[in-house]
């Protein structure tokens, strides 16, 4: 099988999974549904106008919990884990580093303290969700540049893995800083359990009219980054061999830059830290996808991260009963040991830019 056809049959797959996962994930919780339900509630919503449900076939409570609770998370998660997925492949490829993500770079922390910032702090700029994706946007935008500047001038000019990764452990630090001095001062106990929840990582709080934002977002970076594929490809090469074939690499690496920054501020803004997404699941998409080819990097993690954080949410919000799990923890049980994998396997970060 030659890898055109073997690219087409993996796609197929990750939509197939996807989709799959999307209706199957709905059914699982703290009360627990049929999948034929789920799929028999939806099919009736969406085509029927709930023609079923008005003629008693369905419970009205169990029609709540899917199309009201369960479906806006579960599609919240779809667009998290392909956001965060994107992101870190593009990260990976813009610093020419293997364990870059917007976790270890300290651009999720840095959204964080954006938000809290906006949560926390009395500041009259827009308002409500509004300013917290803003503000979310803006700390994860200062943070990658921090970290870029940094490990720049750090590696002699040059982006090198170790000097890298230290950037981003110490930017990471200083905006967890800036979080926890916010809690430390504010006098709202709500808003200090909302910049708590953030830094465990959620989707709970996923809802209908929160979710258009991050949709349209993440769809947009989609495109942009796999349209850009193969510029990432050229980037990878170098950046000299890069601005020999007509790369402006300073303008392009700065650009892809704010779209991670949007992207990323627009999903921690409502969900927290969610750790290593960025990071696993472009390194199992290369494994199985036998290439290197951004083009076919950036949708492929996108389909492979949706379905991961879905499944990922299933079992934090029904390992415990009602006591739901941050799904944080989970994704950080997952991704930790696989950072320490790679750190090994690489040599504290492969390749030098």
């Amino acid at each position: 099988m030659n890898n055109r056809t073997w690219h087409l049959f993996l796609y197929i797959f990750l939509v197939v999974l996807m989709l799959f996962s999307l209706i199957y994930t709905v059914s699982i919780g703290a009360t627990d549904l049929p999948f034929e339900e789920v799929y028999e509630v939806l099919i009736d919503h969406v085509f029927h106008s709930d023609a079923r449900l008005n003629a008693g076939d369905f419970e009205m409570s169990h029609f709540k919990i899917i199309w009201q609770i369960r479906l806006p998370r579960t599609l919240f998660a779809l667009f998290v884990g392909a956001g965060l997925s994107l992101c870190g492949a593009a990260m990976q490829a813009l610093v020419l580093n293997p364990i870059a993500d917007p976790y270890v770079l300290g651009v999720s922390s840095g959204a964080s303290a954006g938000a809290a910032i906006a949560l926390l702090a009395p500041i009259a700029f827009l308002e409500g969700q509004h300013q917290t994706t803003a503000f979310a946007f803006i700390g994860a935008m200062c943070s990658a540049f921090a970290v870029y500047i940094l490990a720049k001038r750090a590696g002699g000019g040059k982006l090198q893995p170790v000097t890298l990764l230290l950037s981003g452990t110490a930017v990471n630090a200083v905006m967890s800083a800036i979080t926890s001095y916010l809690v430390f001062k504010a006098r709202s106990p709500e808003g200090i359990a909302a910049v708590y929840n953030w830094q465990m990582g959620a989707i709970s709080a996923a809802q209908w009219r929160t979710l258009s934002i991050p949709a349209v977002i993440v769809t947009l970076g989609l495109v942009v980054f796999t349209v850009m594929g193969s510029r990432f490809n050229m980037i990878m090469m170098g950046d000299d061999d890069a601005a020999a074939m007509g790369l402006r690499v300073r303008l392009f690496r700065s650009v892809m830059f704010v779209v991670c920054s949007i992207v990323v501020g627009s999903l921690v803004s409502i969900t927290g830290i969610i750790g290593f997404v960025g990071l696993v699941v472009p390194h199992v998409v290369r494994l199985f996808s036998r290439t290197s080819d951004n083009k076919v990097i950036m949708p492929m993690s996108a389909l492979f991260g949706a379905s991961y954080i879905m499944w990922a949410d299933a079992f934090a919000r029904s390992a415990h009963g009602a006591a739901e799990l941050p799904l944080g923890i989970v994704t950080s049980f997952i991704g930790a040991p696989f950072f320490m994998y790679l750190m090994i396997k690489n040599g504290y970060g492969g390749s030098k830019g």
